[in-house]
């Protein structure tokens, strides 16, 4: 099964629906998403029950991002990127 190009109904912007997504999706029994990934996340995001997210700014790279928990003054923090980095970094050491 091929990828699919999808229009968000939201944005409008066309995503890609992966052949690996669309398998996930099948054996789960659920439809094929309406939003790209982005809108998504803003969606869930809005919900009551979702986890608060908090402002940081990155002390590797400087980038603005969230992080789901309150940052303790005086100890680093990263955006997603630079923590992925760092984690990868890790695991191949």
């Amino acid at each position: 099964m091929p990828d699919i190009e999808i229009p968000c109904v939201q944005c409008k912007d066309i995503f890609i629906f992966s052949e690996k997504d669309q398998e996930i999706f099948y054996q789960r029994n659920m439809m094929q998403p309406q939003r790209c990934a982005k809108c998504r996340s803003k969606k869930a995001a809005q919900r009551e029950d979702a986890p608060k997210r908090f402002e940081i700014v990155c002390d590797h790279c400087g980038r603005h991002d969230t992080v789901p928990f309150q940052p303790k003054v005086g100890r680093s923090v990263l955006c997603k990127d630079c923590h992925e980095a760092s984690r990868s970094r890790a695991r191949h050491a």
